[in-house]
């Protein structure tokens, strides 16, 4: 069953107060991944005031010493603050707090991975190019990693019923360290087979947001529509344990070409 649940996401800030958390996170979380429950504590402690506006957070060092957690536990817990919009990561300067509280926005989580497998199994993507890039900083945060990291980069045309209209611009990106993607990326390709054959079993979370903006020139003419165009844009990160991430995906609609309906069972 697929749910809904409304997030918080506020903005994150010069240096902070020093030392133990006020909400020290377990070791084992029953309630969920670790990352999970340092992310609430540190949202706790911004909310208290504990790590004022425009503060910097302990560095990422000291935090796997506050709450004796890996680099990448950390790592996740601060990509949720900034997916909340508590937090902002500054290269040379380090993790700022923007907001004491969370913008509202909407995400979807998919409760049962097949669903989201059942959506890819009516789609066709045909690739355009596939090449090794560095992650600048905006794309890096975009994504949830961190920047100047080299990634494959898959750029690929969404059919679907009708092949030969597409349908959507859907951008892949994965670390070449974690699974060899490239050695099966042809002139089309399933993500589903993608997915299934690389990552399946490994994947344990499945990130989505949804936003709106008009679709750059050398998008629109893939896409064959006027640049500018309205497009809606679904972002997916997939992770593994320990919130690592494994593969993600920018997908484009024109704004014609998209409906998305979701049924809310309540009880």
């Amino acid at each position: 069953m697929t749910r809904s649940s409304e997030r918080a996401a506020a903005p994150g800030g010069a240096r902070q107060a020093r030392g133990k958390p006020e909400s020290p996170a377990p070791g084992g979380d029953s309630d969920g991944p670790r990352y999970k429950s340092i992310f609430q504590t540190l949202s706790q402690d911004i909310r208290s005031g504990r790590y004022p506006v425009m503060t910097l957070l302990p560095t990422e060092h000291e935090l796997c010493d506050l709450f004796d957690a890996s680099r990448h536990t950390i790592r996740e817990a601060i990509r949720m603050l900034t997916v909340a919009g508590m937090v902002s990561r500054r290269p040379g300067v380090g993790t700022r707090v923007e907001a004491a509280s969370a913008r509202t926005r909407f995400t979807q989580r998919i409760s049962q991975f097949p669903d989201l497998l059942q959506y890819a199994r009516n789609a066709a993507l045909l690739v355009q190019d596939v090449r090794t890039i560095r992650l600048g900083k905006r794309l890096a945060e975009t994504l949830g990693c961190e920047a100047g990291l080299s990634w494959l980069h898959i750029n690929s045309i969404k059919t679907l019923d009708d092949r030969d209209t597409p349908a959507a611009c859907t951008l892949i990106y994965t670390d070449p360290a974690r699974s060899d993607v490239r050695v099966e990326v042809k002139s089309r390709i399933s993500l589903l087979r993608l997915i299934e054959d690389h990552f399946g079993e490994r994947i344990t979370e499945v990130n989505q947001e949804f936003s709106a903006t008009p679709i750059g020139a050398t998008m629109a003419k893939q896409l064959r529509v006027e640049p500018r165009t309205p497009g809606f844009v679904i972002t997916r990160r997939y992770y593994g344990d320990g919130g690592v991430l494994l593969l993600a995906t920018i997908t484009t609609f024109p704004h014609d070409k998209m409906k998305y309906s979701m049924t809310l069972n309540v009880g």
